[in-house]
């Protein structure tokens, strides 16, 4: 893992493995042994422990007292949950960008949902899911509200999470959801709040089904 000497370290160690986790090179359930991790990235264990912390807060891992860590297990309640809630909020943040956005604050979303149909043309999977995901910090922007950006940060990495899952499962889910974010950033752009709402509850409604069904396949084989 190569290292930032001008970031924080346990930052960095935390940007690892939700990385990891997201992408699924780390199960539910796998125990992330501290000595062993701790010798592997050549960091101290003091660093890494902090790291596991921030970790903990994205809700990707569960520190659990004289039994060590382990990457969250996800079930059918968990999924069902975060897409029910963080879409509500996300509805919102659409209807402000839609509503308040003022000129030269929208060019870089245009360009990013661009950016994805690149990704889909060239099947890029990982790479669409990050410039995804690049829209939606951009967006936070247009919350106008401090605890609403802070309650989507907090559970945007669980969202990456389930999100990847969509995305690998299930091959045509690039095409719909690029179509989505396509029609999300038309109707931001001339100011209907309410359509920009409605795309992105259906993304979130559409990628749930896509993860749940995931989930039963794990769990049947």
């Amino acid at each position: 893992m190569p290292l930032n000497p001008a970031r924080n370290l346990s930052e960095q160690l935390a940007e690892h493995i939700s990385e990891r986790i997201i992408r699924g090179e780390l199960a539910p359930g796998d125990r992330l042994p501290e000595a062993e991790l701790a010798r592997q990235l050549d960091v101290s264990t003091n660093s890494l422990r902090e790291a596991f912390r921030l970790v903990e807060k994205r809700h990707l891992v569960e520190i659990q007292p004289r039994r060590g860590v382990r990457v969250k297990p996800v079930d059918e309640t968990q999924v069902r949950e975060l897409y029910d809630f963080l879409f509500v909020l996300l509805g919102q943040l659409a209807s402000r960008a839609a509503s308040g956005w003022k000129p030269g604050e929208i060019e870089d979303l245009v360009a990013l949902v661009g950016r994805m149909a690149e990704n889909v043309a060239a099947g890029d999977v990982a790479a669409f899911h990050d410039t995804a995901f690049e829209f939606i910090h951009n967006g936070l922007r247009f919350a106008g509200n401090a605890y609403l950006v802070d309650a989507i940060e907090d559970l945007l990495p669980q969202l990456q999470r389930f999100s990847y899952i969509a995305l690998i499962e299930e091959t045509t889910e690039l095409e719909v959801s690029l179509a989505i974010f396509q029609r999300l950033v038309q109707h931001v752009v001339q100011r209907q709040a309410e359509q920009a709402t409605a795309d992105i509850r259906e993304y979130g409604a559409n990628q749930c089904q896509i993860v749940l069904r995931a989930l039963a396949k794990r769990h049947a084989a």
